[in-house]
């Protein structure tokens, strides 16, 4: 019987040959960053961004090239014959935070200049969210791609959280996102040498989620929109809970923490009325806000009243549990603004902490409409690979 793919020896080099085509873009993406670079940017510095990101595709491309065995759907054993969609993504979202990379160690662009590692980043996040979903909607989920995956995410993080850094966006501390991950994979090798055992981790919603809210916080942080003190503020907020998460999956693979079989949490409910309570306090602190400012009016500017409407809008959307959490991430961008023309008040500041628990936690009972969450429990594309 003659076999259903064809020889291994033969996908291999198909795979190769297509990994060449995609060095041929990589290199090419990067020559036209360059060339944009030389219009606004002095020649010496557009040089010297080629740098970092020559050295990142080279380094993603030999991961590539190293994995293409591993092209294979879970449960088989023959590699694909093409990368498909879901890892041609994955290299260009790659390709695209190599290119933030080139913008380390150099002065900050100005002009125009100044909003691409903001757009760059921001398009590599857009194409973590694609890859996914072109890859189960093609059913050509991989071994490969979950290894492209983890690596050009860390890649990312890590360059992005740099960048805000050395920006000022964000406080020195904050070097601890970008670095997390490959601090974990580091202490995991050690365990390894010193041949202490590694337990295995337990399934958890909130690493995903935690990872996708980070990306998206790092992308809008890179956009020359806000400015500390309320981006130092905002840092806290998205990555204090990251590093938590790290550090208690820490405690789970060195044996400290026991992983607990699975069972229907008796604190469900309470969290959700808890919620429901925080939805009440942004409402209220909100109208006392209002009322603050009502004797003021005249006084206030027409940007902050702008600003007054759309805040007024989205606590609305949170209030009634409509798109809570798209609104929750408005609202806290509404305060970056506000925090530009005026400094925050303690309130304020409550109200962004109430804001973010919002965007990670969800808005509980009573809630309208939170189509939001599905994203949150599921990879997109998941319920068309169940179907099928």
């Amino acid at each position: 019987m003659l076999s259903e793919y064809p020889a291994q020896s033969s996908v291999l080099e198909q795979l190769r040959k297509e990994t060449a085509l995609f060095a041929a873009l990589g290199f090419s993406l990067l020559a036209a960053c360059y060339a944009a670079l030389r219009l606004g940017w002095e020649a010496k510095y557009a040089a010297l961004w080629l740098i970092l990101p020559s050295l990142a595709v080279v380094y993603q491309l030999t991961i590539l090239l190293y994995n293409l065995p591993a092209n294979v759907r879970l449960g088989e054993t023959q590699p694909l014959p093409n990368l498909g969609w879901g890892n041609r993504l994955t290299l260009l979202r790659g390709f695209l935070a190599a290119g933030v990379m080139g913008f380390l160690l150099l002065p900050r662009p100005e002009g125009w200049l100044a909003w691409l590692p903001g757009i760059l980043y921001t398009l590599s996040c857009a194409a973590d969210f694609f890859d996914g979903y072109a890859a189960r909607m093609t059913n050509h989920a991989t071994r490969l791609g979950e290894v492209l995956d983890m690596s050009f995410d860390g890649i990312g993080v890590l360059a992005a959280s740099l960048l805000a850094v050395q920006y000022g966006q964000a406080p020195a501390w904050y070097v601890l996102v970008g670095l997390a991950r490959y601090l974990f994979l580091g202490g995991l090798w050690l365990r390894k040498r010193l041949d202490k055992p590694i337990y295995e981790l337990p399934p958890s919603l909130s690493r995903r989620i935690f990872a996708g809210l980070q990306m998206g916080f790092l992308a809008i942080l890179l956009w020359p929109l806000f400015s500390p003190p309320g981006t130092h503020i905002a840092a806290a907020l998205f990555g204090l809970p990251l590093l938590f998460g790290f550090g208690r999956d820490w405690l789970y693979v060195s044996g400290v923490l026991k992983q607990r079989q699975p069972r229907k949490r008796p604190g469900e409910a309470l969290r959700n009325w808890a919620l429901t309570a925080l939805r009440g306090l942004i409402l209220a602190l909100n109208l006392s806000l209002l009322i603050a400012w009502s004797g003021k009016l005249s006084n206030v500017s027409l940007p902050l009243i702008a600003l007054g409407v759309l805040n007024g809008l989205a606590v609305a959307l949170i209030v009634f549990g409509v798109l809570p959490r798209v609104a929750a991430g408005f609202a806290l961008g509404f305060l970056g603004f506000y925090q530009m023309l005026s400094p925050l008040t303690a309130s304020q500041i409550v109200l962004a902490v109430a804001y973010t628990i919002i965007l990670y936690a969800g808005s509980g009972a009573l809630s309208l409409w939170t189509p939001e969450d599905y994203l949150y429990r599921h990879r997109a594309g998941e319920r068309y690979v169940q179907r099928g």
